[in-house]
Order: C-alpha cells, then sequence, then structure tokens
C-alpha cells in the first residue's frame, strides 16, 4: 500500500461510511455468522503451500528502492511465483523497457512469474489508462470502463502486443488479466464488465501457444459493510440477508475455463477514518470459511483458486501510522497465512515485498525474517511448472 492510496483512501472511506451508516439498521437482520468466530477446518495434514508474492517497480521506488536490486534481493528467497503486471501508461510513455528487464532476469534465474494484462494493474490508482488513450478524468464515477467501443479496442491491442512480447518466456507460468475487474476501485470506483473480460480472455489464449492457465481475481476482505461498498452493483440485500448473491468470486469463475485459477486477494484489517477518528474495519470472523467454501466451488467447476494477495503489509488510515502500523504485523501474517493454509489453500501469494525490503532497510528485519520462516517451513511445496 503506497501512502497516495492511504490518503485516498482515508478520503473515499469518509464517504463510504457515512452511506454505511445510513445502512445500520439492517444488520438486525444480517445472518449471525457475520458475528460469529472462525471454526476449524480439518483437512487432515495440510499440504505444502506454494508461497509466492506480487512485485511492482513503481511501489518500489516510491518507496526508495531501486527495482533491479530490490527484485534480485527477492528472487534470492525462491518464492515458487512473483506476480508482476503491465502498466499501460507506463508501456505508452516509455515502451516495455522495465518489464523487459524484470521477464529477461526472471527467464535467466528461473524464476516463476505470473504476470498481469490489462488496463487495470497492481497498486494504486488501480487503473493505468494513457491520456493517449483517453484521459482518466473524462471517465464518470462508478462507470464500466469497457462501454466505449474504440476504447475496449485499444485496450485488446495492448493486451494483444503484451501477450505477443512475452509469450514464449520460459519463465511464465501463468497470465492474469486485469487486476480485481469486477471490484469498483480506483478514485472513480471504475470497473470492467465480463463481456469485455472474455473477450480479453479469448484473446490471450489464442495468441499463447503454451497454454498457460489463466487467472481472475477479486478481493475479498469478507467484511460485509464494505465489501458491499465496493461491489459493482452497489449494495445487495440478498446477501445481507444471508442468502447466496452475485459477487466478484462467483463472476470471475463464471468467465474461466477449466484448470484455470480464482484468485482471491484477502485482507483482514482495512484502516479509515470517520469524524476524524482512526478506525479498522476488521474481516469477520468466519473469513477462512467463507474462503474454503470459495475453494471448495472452485475445486467442483474444475477451476483452481489461489489466494493471489494475502495481506502482509499495512493498510492504514494515516501515512503517519505507515513505520508503526495498527492494521497488521509480522505476527499477524503468519496467523493469516496459518487460516489460510488450514482452508486448504495450496498456492499463497503475500502482498507487501517491497514493504518488507523497506523496513528491513531502515532497521526492522521481523517482516522480512516471518516470511523467510513460512518459506523454510513449505520448502517441500512443488515448484511451478515452467513453459516448454
Amino acid at each position: 500500500m503506497t501512502l497516495p492510496r492511504i490518503r485516498s483512501l482515508a478520503r473515499r472511506r469518509r464517504v463510504q461510511v457515512l452511506a454505511i451508516a445510513l445502512l445500520v439498521p439492517f444488520l438486525a437482520v444480517a445472518p449471525l455468522r457475520l458475528f460469529m468466530p472462525a471454526t476449524a477446518k480439518a483437512h487432515g495434514i495440510p499440504a505444502p503451500v506454494q508461497v509466492g508474492i506480487s512485485f511492482s517497480p513503481l511501489r518500489a521506488s516510491y518507496l526508495g528502492l531501486d527495482y533491479q536490486t530490490a527484485f534480485k534481493r527477492l528472487e534470492a528467497l525462491h518464492f515458487r511465483v512473483i506476480r508482476l503486471s503491465t502498466y499501460w501508461d507506463q508501456v505508452d510513455r516509455e515502451g516495455y523497457g522495465q518489464l523487459d528487464w524484470m521477464m529477461a532476469e526472471a527467464r535467466k534465474s528461473h524464476q516463476p512469474v505470473a504476470l498481469t494484462v490489462g488496463m487495470k494493474a497492481l497498486g494504486w490508482p488501480e487503473f493505468f489508462i494513457p491520456a493517449s488513450v483517453t484521459p482518466v478524468n473524462d471517465l464518470h464515477q462508478g462507470q464500466d470502463v469497457a462501454s466505449d467501443s474504440s476504447f475496449r479496442v485499444a485496450a485488446l491491442s495492448f493486451v494483444s502486443d503484451t501477450v505477443l512480447r512475452y509469450r514464449d518466456n520460459s519463465a511464465l507460468v501463468a497470465w492474469q488479466v486485469e487486476n480485481e475487474p469486477f471490484n469498483r476501485a480506483g478514485p472513480q470506483r471504475l470497473w470492467i464488465d465480463a463481456e469485455f473480460l472474455r473477450d480479453e480472455i479469448a484473446s490471450v489464449r489464442q495468441l499463447d501457444r503454451h497454454h498457460r492457465q489463466v487467472i481472475v481475481n477479486a478481493f475479498s476482505h469478507f467484511n460485509l459493510v464494505f465489501d458491499q461498498a465496493s461491489a459493482r452493483q452497489g449494495f445487495d440485500f440478498r446477501q445481507w440477508l444471508g442468502f447466496d448473491a452475485d459477487s466478484a468470486e462467483r463472476d470471475g469463475l463464471s468467465v474461466l475455463g477449466r484448470g484455470d485459477v480464482l484468485g482471491l486477494d484477502v485482507y483482514t484489517a482495512i484502516g479509515y477514518q470517520f469524524l476524524g477518528q482512526n478506525h479498522l474495519s476488521h474481516a469477520d470472523g468466519d473469513w477462512p470459511d467463507r474462503l474454503a467454501r470459495v475453494l471448495d466451488l472452485a475445486h467442483k467447476q474444475g477451476k483452481q483458486a489461489w489466494i493471489t494477495e494475502a495481506q502482509a503489509e499495512p493498510w492504514e488510515s494515516s501515512d503517519n501510522n505507515y513505520a508503526n502500523p495498527k492494521s497488521t504485523s509480522p505476527q499477524a501474517i503468519r496467523g493469516i497465512f496459518e487460516n489460510l493454509k488450514d482452508a486448504g489453500f495450496t498456492t499463497v501469494l503475500f502482498w507487501g515485498s517491497e514493504y518488507w525490503l523497506w523496513q528491513a532497510d531502515h532497521g526492522d528485519t521481523r517482516w522480512i525474517e516471518t516470511i523467510k520462516t513460512i518459506l523454510h517451513d513449505e520448502s517441500r511445496a512443488p515448484a511451478m511448472t515452467l513453459a516448454a
């Protein structure tokens, strides 16, 4: 979580919380499971977990890290996979040079990579649309960004160019198409419709000669109030009443084929400000069991489910707390991981790799040492299959 994102989130939370306050009476009919603690899952002896990370050179540079040095430091830890992203506006301005370096380095070191393609990428402000295509400020609040036909053509062309550029890189193990496409996000709370996402996925499949897996991910904080605020359809009262409702997870599964991957981005504590005070939004107590149900649903459809982002970096209400956060800690990272493993997930990618390096460079090695311990404990996990 970069500092600009924290400040913007703090501003947005004020508006969201005021809206949510009007819905407090409905909590009386919310299902009791929202207030119950998580129950233990009985999976026998859990399988070893393929531990991975996400990495953004933009976020690394913002924290004062040299992205090449940072990437090599992370490679040296031998994660099962590193998720990278293509930033459309950066490519439009500067070309693919930065991503070319990381993909070439990954191939040289045999570091498996999952690459995100599309208009929505890792990190704030979520959508990285070049001004030469359409100024982001010209888009309407809450808009489906793929609703304009000329914009769809430009976005598909960018996806195709990226796939053609990297499809023969042997380090590449999967394509993630867009990032949290069905969740409203960014300063204007934009989203991407399923029809266009299917077009993007079809283009990736057609151009990739190695038949790699496709990943579509969804934000899964599992706090009913705040997650409904990020849903593209707005508040869905069926979910408040305890019924199955449309969700980004189900929408993600609907566009994937057998063997593909539903990615789940899991954050258990999110900071926000309300009436000038700092607060934390916590995931409901049964969040591991709810994730396990999504995992079971994916398996019934012949698909996989990964944790594409497990919170391992602060999401604070104020950047004043960034160095000494309230929303997470090294101990909390370990707790989240154990819950995910117990829920049956065998691939978990942590979010926050740049933050761990930044903390280590400022004398706090607890974050990176926690990750090293988890990697050691999960060393029996199988390697990702590289492209032939």
